[in-house]
């Protein structure tokens, strides 16, 4: 059976106006087309799907049996239709995002919420992760895009820089050294610091950069710098972390102030090598550099050492 949609909708047209000559009319042919196309039609059904009696023209039984299906497949077809063109659009679709918990509290929302005013149709899901977890979900394409603090060395993960900034230290409100313009060696030798874990990327980096200075200090160790801003707002001591946690103290429980020497980390957007990039990451992607210049701009703002990469 090799039933094509013009037969179809041909005897749909002919099931609703019992009249040839108007399912012509209606479909722009001559009435010889559509007799010769519903012939065609019963001989791919096997069965008759008209009468004629007293002069008028009836469905047969069997065709009757037929047309709720018929009805049923050109609704499917609407609905596809209609599903092709948001696609089209971007109107429809999902968007899935893996991301590091700090980049949570201003940037990606505001991102989101102006990139849902233009698409409120597209299904959006925000899972939170530690940073190894957020290249592994991109690397096996959980996530369509990820964002984490570089340097990243992962095959299958194609990384696009966001924004490069220092590492600030997050002094707590009303602290001897709150006032400071900036913060050096010799203030925090008496101090209780926090710093990240060796083994997240900022922890990483700051080592790399301060090398035995940190090993002077005392320290509290944490791998997440939400923690550390949350350990700095309570009293526990001054932290080394980065701007993005800034967004975390609204109240302005702690005061960031640059070192004097900078600890610089760049954060990033991850994506797939082994797909294409779809319309609606793109999109996102547009909306997405408003937020990282506008963030950017703050910073600058604050005095703070940032610079805005995409």
């Amino acid at each position: 059976m090799n039933i094509g949609l013009r037969q179809l909708e041909t005897f749909r047209l002919f099931a609703r106006t019992q009249s040839v000559t108007e399912t012509a009319r209606l479909m722009r042919v001559s009435q010889p087309a559509v007799s010769q196309t519903l012939k065609e039609l019963e001989g791919q059904f096997g069965f008759a799907l008209f009468v004629r009696s007293n002069g008028r023209t009836r469905l047969t039984v069997e065709a009757n049996n037929v047309l709720p299906e018929i009805e049923r497949l050109f609704a499917q077809m609407a609905s596809l239709r209609g599903k092709a063109e948001e696609l089209k659009d971007n109107r429809a679709g999902a968007l899935s995002i893996a991301s590091v918990p700090s980049f949570t509290a201003q940037i990606l929302p505001d991102a989101i919420k102006t990139f849902r005013a233009a698409r409120s149709q597209v299904k959006i899901r925000t899972e939170v992760h530690t940073a190894s977890d957020v290249v592994r979900q991109i690397r096996q394409e959980y996530c369509d895009i990820g964002f984490a603090f570089m340097p990243l060395d992962e095959v299958g993960v194609s990384v696009q820089p966001l924004l490069r900034m220092s590492m600030v230290c997050l002094v707590p409100a009303g602290h001897a050294l709150a006032g400071n313009d900036i913060i050096t060696a010799a203030d925090l030798m008496k101090q209780t610091i926090i710093v990240h874990g060796a083994e997240t990327t900022p922890g990483f980096i700051l080592r790399e950069s301060l090398g035995e200075e940190v090993a002077g200090f005392q320290v509290l160790t944490t791998n997440q710098s939400v923690t550390s801003m949350h350990m700095a707002q309570s009293g526990l001591g001054i932290a080394f972390a980065h701007p993005l946690v800034l967004a975390h103290d609204p109240l302005g429980k702690v005061v960031a102030i640059p070192y004097e020497r900078q600890v610089p980390l760049t954060f990033a957007l991850l994506y797939s090598r082994n797909r294409p990039v779809s319309r609606i990451v793109l999109q996102f992607e547009a909306i997405l550099r408003k937020s990282i210049m506008s963030f950017n701009q703050e910073l600058q703002d604050r005095g703070l050492e940032s610079e805005c990469l995409i």
